[in-house]
This record gives C-alpha cells, structure tokens and sequence, in this order.
C-alpha cells in the first residue's frame, strides 16, 4: 500500500479512490502507531508503506509488499547480492521442499541477475525427534518456544552453517510460535550468519503470530470478542438493529448502535452459494464492474488463462466514500452499516496488490466512522 501510488489511475470503483486521497495520504500515520502497538506485543514487523521488498516464498516464487515480520523480511532480494545461501529443511516435515524452491530461486537469480554467488539445500533432524513426520509446521515452532529444544537446534545448525562459507541461512517459517525473536537472534549471535525465514502458506505459523497479537492488543483495548457464525440480521426503517449470532451454546441476539460487514469475500463472506453470488447477512448487491453479479455459474467469472485478471477476484458490493454499503439503486443501504475489507468490490487484490493494504485502510476508516456514530 504505497502511499505515493497515484490513486487517480485506478479504477473509480477502487476502495482506495472511493475514500479519497486525503484519507489515503492521511492513513500512513495511523499505520505507524498500529505498528508500535504490535511491537509492543512482541512481534516485529519492518517496512514502511512509501517503499516495497521482494521476499522469498517457502516454494520458490516471489512476492512484493510493505510490511513483513522482521524474521522474513531479513530474506529481502536486495540484501542477496553476493550472498551465499543455505537452506534447511527438516527431515520428515513434508512442508518445505528446498530441492523445488532451490531450483526456482536459481532460475530467478540468473534470469533477473540478482549476483547471487550460491544456493544450497541441506535435511537436518529435528532435536529428539529423529525422522519423525510433523502434521504441521505449528508443532515444530511450538516446540522451538522451548529453550532447551531451542538451544539444540541451535548448536545443529550452528553445524552445518560452518561449511562453504554461507552468508545466509534460510529456514521454512517454523522459528518459533512467541519466541521468534529469540531463536531468530540466538542462531545470528550462534552463526554469525543472517537469518531468515521464507513467505509460507496458509495457514502460516507467521500469520498465527499476527493473531496472537491482534488478541493481545484486543484484551488490552477492553475490546470483547464473541465468536460464532452471524446467520441473519433485524432490520427496522433502513436501522440494523441486532444481528443473530449462532454459538455452540446456542443463537444470541446482539444489539449496537452501528455495524461494521467485514465477513471477507470467500472464505468468510460466504458470497458464493449454488444459485448464484451475493451478500447473504443483509441481502446486498455484489457487483462486477458496473453491472450486479447475476451469472448463477461461477465458472462464467473466471477466465480461461489461469494469469489473467479473473472477473471472480474483483467482485464485491459497493460503498460510498464513508463506506457506507449501497443499495441497487446507489442510495445507501443501512444508515448504520459500514463495510471493509474483501467484501468490498472494485479491485483484484492479486494483479493490483494490495489486498491487505484495502484490508487496513478501509477497516481503519470503518472503525473511525462507526465509532463517530453517524453516516
């Protein structure tokens, strides 16, 4: 999310040109305090919103953003040149294969000529585990939370890392759950080499990492959290006045005064269903381009060349500039709904890369005008 980027060139119907350049300049400040709020949880996060980095992922591929754990961001292509670097994969954890992502990252060395001068793989064991297959990388960066564990690995590493002469150590993201910041400084102060973590998947380790912080800042800010599955909403005169929570102990009725949609587009949002793709909570429009979304068959969203733009990416409901949710006819929906993140259409947060930057700024702007309590 570059807040230099010229929003002008964006499409009208960009959340970032639907707030205005004002709030858009204006949010680079607010980021900066969340982020002391993060470290002040223990994660670090480096970067900065006026510039990006091109990180390594855990297969190989490339990524830009602004904003990066700091265990990660270590991995940036630019801090590569003349680097020699090893990467560890452990033995009997099925989630990192360094023979692919070696190959992938060699090819990209030579083709972008990055000057890197070499790239090795190398299996260690896991301490006390021997070949031991892991379920999940969660497992093994719990069990680096443990200083004991944490100290023997370590000393195998410090091992291997005394051959060849590498600059740099690069690890799948497993280097701890709450102590990643130690492990990561105990194998610098150990290797005197660079350490860094590889871009996962999902679910990540690193985006766990990201939550516990969340809920950290959450319990500090007196800010309660219900969970459970939000199956329908009252409405009276355009007013929400309550929404039906399904819990495990059973359906509660939740009053406020203003809500906030930011259930996500697929995953939480649940737009698509069998006949057809819309909003099921209020009964909203979803959008694609300038036209509502009426094809019951998703496959008419998607393209036939996987690279291109895919219509499905970039479909969404549409808000006014204080995000405000709108009706079929452009009139505003709820007078006390706000909206925010994937919900919103109007940009593909793949080829226009800035999902997550949508996703701050917009649940930024939403929070602040519900909590000013009016439309």
């Amino acid at each position: 999310m570059d807040t230099n980027r010229d929003i002008h060139s964006l499409n009208k119907r960009h959340p970032y040109r639907i707030v205005g350049e004002n709030n858009f300049k204006l949010f680079k400040n607010s980021l900066n305090c969340f982020l002391k709020d993060i470290k002040a949880e223990d994660l670090q996060i480096d970067g900065a919103v006026t510039k990006d980095a091109t990180l390594v992922s855990i297969t190989g591929a490339f990524k830009d953003t602004n904003l990066c754990q700091r265990s990660i961001c270590e991995g940036r292509l630019t801090g590569f040149k003349d680097a020699r670097i090893l990467f560890f994969a452990i033995k009997g954890f099925a989630g990192f294969n360094p023979k692919q992502c070696c190959s992938l990252f060699k090819e990209a060395n030579e083709k972008n000529n990055l000057l890197i001068k070499k790239i090795d793989y190398t299996f260690i064991n896991f301490p006390g585990n021997g070949v031991e297959t892991f379920p999940s990388p969660f497992i093994l960066a719990m069990r680096l939370d443990d200083e004991a564990v944490m100290e023997k690995f370590i000393s195998t590493i410090n091992k291997a890392a005394k051959e060849n002469g590498y600059t740099h150590l690069g690890f799948p993201p497993i280097l701890g759950l709450r102590k990643t910041d130690k492990t990561v400084k105990g194998l610098e102060a150990s290797t005197d080499r660079r350490i860094f973590e590889l871009l996962p998947l999902i679910p990540s380790v690193p985006g766990f990492r990201l939550q516990m912080a969340l809920n950290g800042l959450l319990s500090k800010k007196g800010i309660n959290v219900i969970e459970g599955e939000v199956i329908k909403a009252k409405i009276k005169n355009s007013i929400v006045e309550s929404v039906s929570v399904k819990k495990r102990s059973g359906l509660s009725e939740l009053k406020a005064k203003n809500f906030i949609l930011t259930t996500g587009r697929w995953a939480g949002g649940k737009a698509i269903k069998k006949n057809g793709i819309y909003e099921p909570i209020f009964d909203l429009p979803i959008y694609e381009k300038e036209r509502v979304a009426e094809i019951k068959d998703v496959a008419d969203y998607l393209d036939s060349y996987v690279l291109e733009s895919h219509p499905l990416l970039s479909v969404g409901i549409r808000v006014n500039s204080r995000l405000q949710p709108l009706n079929g006819n452009d009139d505003i929906a709820y007078k006390n709904l706000f909206a925010s993140g994937a919900i919103l259409g109007g940009y593909n947060y793949l080829t226009d890369q800035c999902g997550l930057g949508v996703a701050f700024l917009t649940g930024h702007l939403a929070g602040k005008y519900a909590a000013e309590g009016k439309g």
